[in-house]
């Protein structure tokens, strides 16, 4: 393999971690603007060799920028995959509870208990989608345990409501 196309390919190797996932590469320089990073790096090895074959200087300087420019775009998408990967959203309820809902009076506590229940219904639905829409499979499995120790605390929320609406209680 000649020189130039050895460096491509060391290039190339920074994206090797990302192969097998989705991206979306932004300014029309591929032939598609989503499609797993391994698309996009043999787009780029294609480009390398129409700029190695070229004789003509106005051709070969646009296949030199256009490879520059895939690069550039590519590099952005992978670092907003990583972005994506490393700042993963974490479930925000707008309910507020005291402190110490156990010391409440019985009527009190039943109303906590029925917005922590309401907090939980929507925890567990944002879950059921942030696990539906990841795409790494140890991301997924720590949403899943997350899923399951929110069903668990959804439980123990009835149990204690429906102690508290029992009127032999």
């Amino acid at each position: 393999m000649e020189p130039f196309l050895q460096q491509i390919e060391q290039q190339l190797a920074q994206f090797s971690p990302f192969l097998t996932q989705q991206a979306v590469v932004f300014g029309k320089i591929f032939s598609q603007e989503e499609n797993k990073v391994s698309f996009f790096v043999e787009e780029i090895r294609q480009t390398a060799q129409q700029l190695r074959q070229q004789q003509n200087v106005d051709y070969a300087q646009f296949y030199a920028d256009r490879l520059l420019k895939q690069f550039d775009a590519l590099k952005k998408a992978i670092s907003r995959l990583e972005k994506k990967h490393t700042e993963r959203p974490n479930f925000h309820s707008s309910y507020r509870f005291p402190r110490n809902v156990h010391s409440l009076p019985k009527e009190k506590r039943l109303v906590e208990y029925r917005k922590a229940l309401r907090a939980l219904n929507e925890k567990l639905g944002w879950l059921s989608e942030a696990i539906y829409g990841e795409q790494q499979e140890e991301q997924r499995a720590l949403l899943q345990a997350q899923l399951a120790e929110t069903e668990f605390r959804k439980q123990r929320c009835l149990v204690a409501i429906d102690e508290l609406e029992d009127p032999k209680r």
